[in-house]
Parts: C-alpha cells; structure tokens; sequence
C-alpha cells in the first residue's frame, strides 16, 4: 500500500525514503525516527520494485489512464 513518503532520523541509517507500506526495509524503521518527507534522499529499491511489479499499486500508470487529465 502506498503511504506518504518518510525516512529514518537516524544520520547513521541509509539515506533512502520509503513509499511503500509492504517494505521490509522500511518497516524496519522504529515508528520514533520516522520523519515525513523525502529530504534528499534516494528513492528505496524496494519500494520501486514493489511499484512497478504490482498492477494494482497507485504509483503504477495504466495504459487506460494515461495521458488523461
């Protein structure tokens, strides 16, 4: 599932933000040093494999919707 971007506080963490609720890595981060937002980070490799293998998953566009405003 697709929740708001957010990273680890942790200066010693990987500097990568989570998009992605079923991320292993990303459920890895305690809930007390998450913080919202992507802060130049790196988009997760995993949150981007789960985006784009998923047909159902939001970040995912379809053929249908596309180009359509």
């Amino acid at each position: 599932m697709r929740v708001r971007p957010y990273h680890s506080a942790r200066s010693t963490a990987v500097h990568v933000y989570h998009e992605d609720d079923d991320c292993p890595a990303g459920r890895a981060v305690p809930w007390f040093d998450k913080v919202e937002g992507r802060q130049d980070c790196e988009p997760c490799p995993q949150c981007v494999r789960t985006a784009t293998t998923c047909v159902d998953h939001p970040a995912v566009e379809h053929p249908a919707s596309a180009g359509v405003s």
